[in-house]
């Protein structure tokens, strides 16, 4: 049998077992993917797959329509973008197409977990910039970011803006002089723009000035189609070129395709949704800082709750009810919870919930 490549090779890089999974339990609340768990737009994307063709399901996808589209939507030509499984198939294209084994790439630390597993199956040299904590809450060191950037001979530099787990963004004018600094270093800029609009500001208009510059997206945020696995990546015609190269021979299904080109016509409805859910958000985390609680509340759709000594009689109130980050090992997040972000009305019952069990502990 032949050997694989040595970096996957590594029998310290593994992956969650496939065979096994943790059902959902339909009675519970599910804050802890950062999915999009508003009612009302998750009745608009049902009526849209609803109403598929029949060749949405029978046929090869045919994406040409949908790059038009698209292309309108976020401000861009058809030829600056890329269809992927996610934004996630961004990532890994980008990793497939430019990185070489022994190459740099420098990415934060906590950040989205598959930038190390992407780093390690292409045999990469990762440089981690870690969070520091602050006072209130992660802070990035940009200092130090610009100084790997400019030191260690990156190949690609990976930022998601918003990040996650840890919520922050970088400032536009402190973005602009990392993209620069990048590009400076010879490397390629991937900016990860997965929770947009959550967070409204965008670098896509900075490709026009910095061509080494990727920005990848999500549906499975503020659109709401986790389920059906489609994002895309908006770079310059040059970088979209070799990403295609190693796209599969269609980036995504025809369902995914179809859907996405109807759910574009409801954007109104997603600008909505992600209203509803920056409401939920904020009523959730005023009543947590009503109850004595430090909250960090992001950039993206989710925030963070530190329930200190009441931690474990609110874990064990919400047992059973509430599916959500407990807590984290990282340092600059350790003591803090995580909820992705609801609408108000299905975050009151978790609030009561809290509330009684702050109530009850402190007798």
């Amino acid at each position: 049998m032949p050997a694989p490549r040595t970096a996957v090779a590594d029998p310290t890089l593994t992956r969650p077992d496939w065979t096994r999974g943790s059902p959902r339990d339909p009675a519970r609340l599910w804050l802890d993917k950062n999915e999009n768990w508003d009612p009302e737009l998750n009745r608009v994307v049902a009526e849209v797959m609803r109403a598929l063709p029949a060749e949405a399901y029978c046929t090869y996808p045919e994406s040409a329509q949908l790059y038009a589209k698209l292309a309108a939507w976020v401000g861009v030509e058809a030829n600056n973008l890329m269809l992927a499984a996610g934004s996630d198939g961004v990532i890994r294209s980008v990793f497939e197409a430019y990185v070489e084994p022994g190459d740099t790439v420098i990415h934060t630390v906590p950040t989205f977990a598959m930038y190390s597993v992407y780093s390690r199956m292409y045999g990469a040299r990762v440089v981690g910039i870690e969070y520091e904590r602050g006072s209130d809450g992660p802070v990035l060191p940009v200092e130090r970011l610009l100084h790997a950037i400019r030191t260690e001979g990156p190949k690609l530099v990976c930022l998601p803006n918003p990040d996650s787990p840890t919520g922050t963004v970088v400032p536009p004018e402190q973005l602009e002089v990392i993209i620069a600094a990048a590009g400076e270093a010879g490397a390629l800029m991937l900016v990860d723009e997965a929770y947009h609009p959550f967070h409204p500001d965008s670098v896509v208009p900075a490709i026009a000035r910095h061509p080494h510059l990727v920005v990848c997206r999500s549906t499975g945020k503020a659109w709401g189609m986790a389920g059906i696995r489609i994002g895309y990546g908006v770079a310059s015609p040059e970088v979209a070129r070799v990403l295609h190269k190693v796209r599969p021979m269609y980036e995504v299904g025809a369902v995914a395709v179809h859907a996405f080109e109807r759910m574009l016509d409801h954007a109104e409805a997603m600008r909505a949704s992600v209203a509803r859910l920056e409401a939920g958000k904020a009523l959730f985390l005023a009543a947590m800082e009503a109850l004595g609680f430090q909250v960090l509340k992001g950039a993206g759709n989710f925030c963070h709750v530190a329930f200190g000594a009441h931690a474990a009689a609110i874990h064990a109130a919400l047992d059973g009810r509430v599916m959500y980050r407990k807590d984290f090992a990282e340092p600059c997040l350790a003591g803090f919870s995580r909820f992705s972000a609801t609408t108000p009305d299905l975050f009151a019952p978790v609030i009561a919930l809290i509330r009684a069990a702050v109530q009850g502990n402190s007798v």
